[in-house]
């Protein structure tokens, strides 16, 4: 008996320990991937049991939403916990004549969030793909809150780099040498390299707590694998869906080893872990899964914009909990930063405003999801979700009712609870909702900071309209289907 309560007291103990100590931050961020490609998202075709068990260990949305639906707005977002449209950032980067140089990026005033972990006392790091910003100096990653680089600044990289041609840097210097040959596993190596390094300072706590960006550029294009990851896949018909099953079953099995790592150095009980793609899947070019969406990367509709998101924290979260209220990759930003023991201004604004909030502090949009995943409030994290590329689009989500606003068709009412598939329009049996809802991204639209500082050049635009044309298939594909459910 007394070993018993002996035993209690010191698994108590521990349990405190940990609690008190500042967790290590990983996210992990994959590149257009698709909603129904993750077997614990219905995928039939790509088994994922690395990212299983992040989801079985942890919590898994449903629910889980980007603020962009194409790549480097996505990641301003995620980076800064703002909508891209507050600072200028609605479209893909580029570099108009007669844009100031430093805003062909994340502006040099918005703070970012391993600037905020920094004064937390973390080791930041960033491995993998940045796509916010080159022009000037002060957009390098290590000018933006990161200790450690290495990847690629642009917005893609093949994946099997050679030393004399390749886009890589390690802070600022070119790679000397190829660790291994193909991309994904050599992010994973540096990644893990990063994960086990000693402390190099030391914190309250022995070793400095980490926090890293691990931003894998799977599965976006261009289309390659390795043999041994295609063979596995060679059941499917379709060749291009077969190089994308193939790149996203590596990714997991790398993912496994980080897991391993973290394991294996006793540091996964205390790690909290978000997991998500920077936006839907991109079903035309990479044939990615979106299913049951409809919809693609480019659009507003749920497959452009609803992506896998996980969150695991032993020390902190429930295991095994599926969470349906809708969350956006800008709860990152609070997530993290609270969790690492800072603040960081409240969630929205109650009220509308023009430009920046009280004191002309910015208006910050994401929330501490850790209460919400724990049942400690039983609100929604969200009331209302927006969304805007101008030129292209705006979408707004209240509840369950969706207004979609696609620059190339008329609008669109949709109930998400009841139609997840984006099938049934209902602006004309719901002509009041729609109003209201109209209204509300409107005001929205009125709290924004800046025009867009660049917009993707005018042939995109009849690219956006094919894709909201597009029929999309809203089932699963099955393991040996020869269907080509991709084309356009």
């Amino acid at each position: 008996m007394y070993r018993t309560i002996a035993t209690l007291f010191l698994w108590a103990i521990c349990c405190t320990t940990i609690s008190a100590a500042k967790p290590n931050l990983l996210l992990i961020v994959a590149d257009d991937m698709g909603y129904g490609d993750l077997s614990c998202y219905g995928s039939q075709q790509i088994q994922t049991p690395n990212l299983d068990r992040l989801a079985s260990g942890g919590v898994r949305c449903t629910n889980g939403y980007v603020s962009g639906s194409v790549c480097a707005p996505s990641r301003a977002g995620l980076m800064t916990g703002r909508y891209g449209g507050r600072f200028g950032f609605e479209h893909n980067l580029s570099h108009p004549e007669g844009l100031e140089d430093e805003f062909a990026g994340i502006p040099l005033d918005e703070i970012l969030l391993p600037q905020r972990l920094k004064e937390q006392g973390y080791r930041t790091g960033l491995i993998g793909k940045w796509h916010l910003g080159e022009s000037v100096a002060g957009h390098h990653p290590l000018e933006r809150g990161f200790d450690f680089f290495f990847g690629m600044l642009g917005g893609s990289h093949a994946y099997f780099p050679t030393v004399e041609k390749n886009r890589l840097l390690f802070n600022h210097e070119a790679p000397q040498e190829i660790r291994t040959p193909y991309l994904t596993d050599w992010f994973t190596l540096e990644a893990i390299d990063f994960i086990q390094a000693e402390g190099k300072a030391k914190g309250m706590n022995g070793e400095q707590p980490w926090f890293l960006y691990l931003s894998y550029n799977t599965p976006h294009g261009p289309m390659q694998a390795k043999a041994e990851d295609i063979e596995q896949y060679a059941h499917i018909h379709n060749k291009t869906r077969q190089i994308y099953c193939a790149m996203q079953a590596c990714m997991d099995q790398n993912i496994g080893k980080i897991i391993d790592s973290l394991e294996s150095t006793g540091q996964l009980e205390n790690t909290l872990i978000a997991f998500i793609s920077d936006n839907g899947g991109s079903v035309e070019v990479s044939h990615a899964v979106n299913a049951p969406l409809r919809g693609t990367k480019g659009t507003f509709l749920e497959g452009g914009i609803r992506v896998p998101t996980i969150y695991h924290w032993p020390a902190r979260l429930p295991r095994g909990k599926v969470y349906d209220k809708p969350v956006i990759s800008l709860d990152v930003m609070n997530t993290f930063v609270i969790a690492a023991g800072g603040k960081v201004p409240s969630a929205g604004e109650t009220e509308p405003r023009t430009g920046r909030g009280k004191n002309n502090l910015p208006i910050y949009d994401g929330v501490d999801l850790v209460p919400h995943f724990r049942g400690e409030t039983k609100e929604a994290p969200h009331d209302t979700l927006y969304w805007r590329m101008a030129l292209r689009g705006a979408a707004i989500r209240e509840g369950d009712w969706k207004l979609l606003l696609p620059a190339s068709q008329l609008p669109q009412l949709y109930n998400l609870k009841d139609d997840i598939g984006e099938t049934t329009n209902l602006i004309q049996d719901q002509p009041e909702t729609a109003a209201r809802l109209l209204g509300k991204l409107v005001r929205w639209e009125g709290t924004l900071e800046r025009n867009p500082l660049f917009i993707s050049d005018p042939n995109w635009s009849q690219y956006n309209k094919r894709l909201y044309d597009k029929t999309f298939s809203l089932e699963q594909p099955l393991p040996d289907s020869e269907e080509d459910i991709w084309s356009f």
